[in-house]
């Protein structure tokens, strides 16, 4: 894979959860860790490296409460890893990271609403890493992470504003 190349490629994609984003902005100063890919629907691109695919899976799991989806579970484990890293280096004190994994652990299936962060190539192009290839979802995989996305680099889609009244999402905690 060749590095970013913002002229060929002047968007990228990043999918989170509505939680995820939630979290950042709150208690990381709006500021958000995403892998992102050049094409939102690549045919070329693995389904787990997707932001087409990724949200189609995150709809399907919120809206039958699928507990063997692996989706919500690697959210979880990302949201929870993330405090704890940010803890550790001083972002959050011990008290908010406690409210993180109690909100966390009380998160309804409608918390993982996908969402779309539409990336300016251009303006995270100094603080763009390319995955590393044994990382990468396959050899032909485009990805790269962005660990320090700022408010002002990117749109957010929320799918959960688009699709309200559309979708019916299980009325539960997840995991019930």
């Amino acid at each position: 894979m060749m590095g970013l190349n913002t002229k060929q490629d002047p968007i990228l994609y990043s999918v989170g959860t509505h939680l995820a984003y939630k979290i950042a902005k709150r208690y990381y100063k709006n500021i958000h860790y995403v892998w992102c890919t050049t094409a939102f629907n690549a045919s070329k691109q693995p389904p787990t490296s997707n932001p087409s695919k990724i949200c189609k899976r995150y709809l399907e799991q919120i809206t039958t409460g699928d507990r063997h989806a692996k989706e919500i579970e690697n959210n979880i484990a990302g949201i929870l890893r993330g405090a704890k890293e940010k803890f550790g280096s001083g972002v959050i004190n011990k008290k908010e990271y406690n409210e993180i994994r109690s909100i966390v652990s009380a998160a309804e299936y409608g918390s993982f609403f996908p969402m779309l962060y539409i990336i300016e190539s251009e303006k995270v192009k100094n603080k763009c890493k390319e995955v590393s290839e044994a990382d990468r979802a396959s050899d032909d995989a485009v990805e790269y992470k962005v660990e320090d996305l700022m408010e002002d680099e990117f749109e957010p889609v929320f799918f959960k504003d688009i699709l309200d009244g559309i979708v019916e999402v299980v009325d539960k905690k997840v995991g019930e």
